[in-house]
This record gives C-alpha cells, structure tokens and sequence, in this order.
C-alpha cells in the first residue's frame, strides 16, 4: 500500500512538472514593456504591443508572425517595404513579444479579434497589404477569406496550413487528444528550445531577432499560448479559403524557403492545387526564418509582382 502511495504521488508530481515550471516564468512586467519600440494599445481581449515602420501616408502593410516568432522576426523586413513607400505595421500576437497573455482557446476566431481590433484602434480603414509568416500564414489566410473587401493582396511567407505530419505517432495520438495534450505539455518546451537552438545559430539571424525569440522562452504564457494555437488554429482547415482567392480574384503570393525543414516542399503543388491564380516563388537556400535572413529577396518578389499587375 505504501508503494502504491508513493508512486501514486510521484506521478502526480511529474503530471504537475510542467505547471510547476511555468508558475516559475516570469509575466510581462511594465518595466519591460517601458524599454519595448512601438506602443501598446488596451484591446477588447487585453494590451497589444505594436509599432508602425515606414512612412505615414503610404499604403499599409500588415503583418502576422508565427506563434513562436514576434514581431521583431518581421522587422528586416519591414524596413525593406518601408523603402518601397509602404507604412508598415507589425505586432504581438497574444502570449508572445510584450503582448499580454490571454488563457483560453486560440483558434482563428481568436486572432481575428486581435487583429480587427488594432485596426479599428489605429484607424486603419482604406484596404492593405496582408502578410502571414509560418502560422501567421493562418491567421492571415483565414482573415483574408472573412474580410475580401479589405485586403488588397494576400502574401503568404513559408505558411504551414497546408500540410499535416503523417506519422504512425501523429496518427495515434490524433483519436487520443487528451494523451496528445499531456505529450505536449512535456515535450513541446524542449522541441522549440531545440528548434531554436537550431535556426538561431545559422549565422543568419540578425541579433535582435535572436534575443527576441529566446526572451518570450523566458516568459509566463509563450508555451500554454503556443499548444492552445496548436489545439486550436493549426487544426483548422483552410483549403476552402484557398479556392475562394481562386473565385473571387484575391491575388496572392507564397513565398518559400528552398531549404525549409518545416515545410515540406509538396505544399507548392498542394497550394497551386487549390489556388491556380497564386503566384509562388522558392528562396534558394532559405530555412524557415526565410523572413528575417532574407528580407531583400523578399522585398523585391513583391515588388516584382506589383510591377507585373498583380498588386
């Protein structure tokens, strides 16, 4: 009986660890946020932080980042459409950057909220240019497909979205979600440490963008934010979105990393599939950061495509 006492309260323990360690990360402090670019705007859901680069009177120009990189990872970029005339406007998602965590579900719906809201806070009201980087891909597609008469040209920066693991583990855990949940509470932490250990040591990445993504690891909410956007927004799918650029003539651009290891390179076919009026492009020798370690050669497919009528 004592035996089974013991194990019984270390298993409790090990199920609690995770919980544990994140009680431990320390929140977004006002002290933080004092030294942050940008400002920050109290939303419906709570305190986005936000910047706009760029001119004030040319066309706008948002961005999405993915739920592990913020806003920073956009910034080289930003700077280059800044050039082009664009006013550019970039921001943390909830539970990322200096953003306030917000606990919950984070499904397209969520994101969607975020975003109509700092618009509508900022005024902006004319049509603009959307992008979407890795998951912000999703967020981006999904409130292109919602909101047509707003965006002007949708681009889509090594998206995922498009494609889902097909392995014997994903499979199993796919009709067992409570299992797949306690899985990634354990393992997701030590994966994206281990992802960014990676991509962040290619010699590429600019500084700030490194120390931005290695700050939020740090901080309380990045990790519950991120498995709740995985139950949630990267389990949507988005394929009737994609046809309904097709229909309705929405122009998008997808640009891809050619050594990508994300994203599999069968998505190209997989979106050309679904979206025969999109333009795609591969960065040759381009990870997944493929939009902070080349934001030229992004900026000039996009101007390249203006130039040729798309935009």
């Amino acid at each position: 009986m004592t035996w089974l006492l013991i194990v019984a309260f270390l298993l409790v323990g090990l199920l609690s660890l995770p919980s544990v360690k994140e009680s431990l990360r320390r929140p977004v402090t006002e002290s933080m946020r004092r030294f942050a670019p940008g400002q920050f705007a109290e939303l419906s859901q709570g305190v986005t932080h936000y910047r706009w680069i760029g001119p004030e009177r040319g066309p706008v120009a948002v961005c999405v980042h993915g739920i592990t990189t913020p806003s920073e990872g956009f910034a080289p970029l930003a700077q280059e459409l800044a050039g082009m005339g664009y006013r550019v406007l970039v921001y943390d998602l909830f539970g990322r950057g200096y953003s306030d965590y917000v606990p919950g579900p984070q499904g397209s719906a969520f994101f969607h909220q975020q975003l109509q809201d700092l618009l509508a806070h900022e005024g902006v009201v004319e049509d603009f240019l959307l992008i979407g980087y890795s998951a912000g891909g999703c967020i981006a597609t999904s409130f292109a497909a919602q909101n047509l008469a707003r965006v002007r040209q949708l681009i889509l920066i090594a998206t995922v979205g498009l494609h889902a693991p097909r392995t014997p583990v994903a499979a199993f855990m796919e009709k067992r979600p409570g299992l797949r949940d306690l899985y990634l509470q354990w393992t997701y932490p030590m994966v994206a440490r281990r992802y960014l250990n990676t991509e962040l040591t290619d010699g590429l990445t600019p500084d700030a963008v490194t120390r931005a993504q290695r700050a939020q690891t740090r901080r309380r909410g990045f990790f519950p934010s991120n498995l709740a956007a995985m139950r949630g927004l990267l389990r949507e799918d988005l394929d009737a979105a994609h046809r309904s650029f097709n229909q309705q003539g929405l122009p998008v651009l997808a640009l891809w990393g050619g050594e990508d290891r994300i994203i599999p390179a069968h998505v190209i076919g997989r979106m050309a599939e679904l979206n025969r009026s999109a333009k795609q492009d591969v960065i040759a020798g381009a990870g997944h950061g493929v939009v902070y370690t080349h934001p030229k050669e992004i900026a000039q497919l996009i101007y390249e495509n203006q130039r040729h009528g798309i935009y």
